[in-house]
């Protein structure tokens, strides 16, 4: 199964940034990892993100994305990173299956805090026939996951994989997913954002 790491990425010193962009792509190919989202226009459409650029990166599976962000010859990049920005990285876990960002440019990234578990089955047994529908796919729908580092625990973390951004707007927007939309809001706490991606 695949596995993502994304991180929020709010750049202080953006010349000193630079060599940490320089450095780190040798050592995430080193974990079968590449870049899906790298720094492009973003929407928070629901609740609150942190600030800052969106980083996704796509793993070969859990193990790998852990492998990366613990590997100690990751840590001096790290270090460039920490000295300039202020970033918040998390790991989840794909679901079953061969889902990966092969052809999607776009993405629904989401964190969502179940309030009453039970108001929101109907959206969960809904929302993949919609998503289907609209061409999505999903890349990690409450999976295992990790917080890395900047101390802000995430709960269902969810990616959706979009063909372009106008694709995962018509979703977003569309009367399908208006339609089951308030079930979720009335039985969760949701912080969504569409970011767009290579």
């Amino acid at each position: 199964m695949t596995a993502y790491l994304f991180a929020t990425v709010d750049v202080d010193d953006a010349d000193g940034y630079e060599n940490y962009k320089s450095t780190a792509p040798a050592l995430i190919e080193k974990h079968g990892g590449r870049y899906i989202v790298r720094g492009g226009a973003n929407d928070v459409v629901e609740g609150t993100w942190p600030s800052g650029r969106i980083v996704v990166l796509e793993f070969p599976d859990f193990a790998s994305a852990n492998a990366f962000a613990d590997d100690p010859d990751y840590a001096p990049i790290a270090a460039i990173r920490h000295a300039t920005a202020t970033s918040h990285v998390w790991i989840v876990e794909g679901p079953e299956g061969d889902a990966n960002a092969d052809g999607k440019h776009a993405y629904i990234l989401g964190n969502i805090r179940m309030t009453d578990p039970e108001g929101y089955k109907p959206y969960a047994d809904q929302v993949p026939a919609v998503m289907n529908a609209a061409q999505g796919t999903y890349l990690a729908r409450g999976g295992k996951s990790r917080s890395v580092e900047g101390g802000m625990e995430l709960d269902r973390l969810v990616i959706v994989a979009f063909a372009d951004m106008a694709a995962a707007r018509a979703f977003y927007d569309g009367d399908g997913y208006t339609e089951i939309k308030p079930i979720r809001i009335a039985a969760s706490d949701s912080n969504i954002v569409i970011v767009e991606g290579l």
